[in-house]
């Protein structure tokens, strides 16, 4: 689910560009090591110029090089090397600079696609997968299943109790949620208190298995820790991708299910509220 696409986003590449700067810190050091060389090998060819006799057996080399010319070569060297080396730790510092800048890119990118409140995949993210579910769906001839959930008396929580507590109930929903669907599924903040689940390659009845586990989910999550005198629940509408038919139109039927159901819901609490006040 949401630790499939998290990962791919935030460990593929940004461990690749970690790993190229631990690599290019690494060359660096090697590059400051021959600096150190050069600045030795200079020091050994001044003291040869203007000590020759403390370095030289006869003022020549076995080459028979003078001490002069040696050094004129140990200084022509030198300098080619400081001259690269500078321009390789400008090359060097101008990649380190982008690939620091496409690391915090990566990090703002992935931060983007997972809600930070209930650490699901943001709206964002939806018309791309789902658009992509859709045509892997028809190409392999494989169900596609929607689930279009809605927090029942979430704004009566926030009313009452303040917006710290719907915040807590959303988390706690969404962790329902993403404990009822597998790896490959995908949970969606799709906006307030609404979710929207893409279950890729299940048909209808495999759909229903997962609505009914989150109504069991949650109903076992409010028994246990009631907000009060409100009761929590969620509303849940189910829709299978129809081949041919639009990314909308399939949100579009799973929220029309929603509701109905969210409806049907109120109408069936209706008497017993009407009963309750009559006492």
């Amino acid at each position: 689910m949401s630790d499939q696409l998290e990962g791919l986003v935030q460990v593929g590449p940004r461990a690749r560009i970690q790993a190229e700067l631990v690599k290019l810190e690494s060359q660096k050091r090697e590059i400051w090591i021959l600096v150190v060389f050069a600045a030795a090998v200079l020091c050994l060819g001044i003291l040869s110029f203007f000590f020759p006799g403390s370095f030289w057996k006869s003022n020549t080399l076995n080459l028979s090089f003078s001490p002069q010319v040696l050094f004129v070569v140990m200084i022509i060297t030198v300098v080619m090397a400081l001259i690269y080396v500078r321009q390789d730790l400008e090359v060097r510092g101008l990649r380190l600079a982008n690939l620091q800048q496409i690391l915090s890119s990566q990090e703002k990118q992935a931060a983007s696609m997972i809600d930070a409140l209930t650490n699901v995949f943001t709206r964002r993210l939806l018309p791309d997968l789902l658009q992509g579910e859709i045509a892997r769906a028809e190409r392999t001839n494989r169900s596609l299943g929607l689930l279009m959930c809605d927090v029942n008396n979430f704004k009566h929580v926030n009313d009452r109790h303040g917006h710290l507590m719907g915040d807590y109930v959303l988390t706690q929903v969404a962790a329902i949620l993403k404990s009822c669907v597998r790896g490959s599924d995908y949970v969606i903040r799709y906006g307030g208190d609404e979710f929207l689940i893409l279950l890729p390659e299940t048909n209808e009845k495999g759909s229903e298995i997962v609505r009914q586990r989150i109504h069991e989910k949650v109903s076992d999550w409010d028994r246990n820790n009631r907000v009060g005198d409100l009761p929590i629940s969620v509303s849940v509408g189910l829709y299978l991708h129809v081949t041919g038919q639009t990314a909308e139109k399939d949100v579009a039927e799973a929220d029309v299910r929603m509701y109905a159901e969210k409806l049907a819901n109120k109408r069936a609490a209706a008497p017993a509220d009407a009963s309750t006040l009559q006492q």
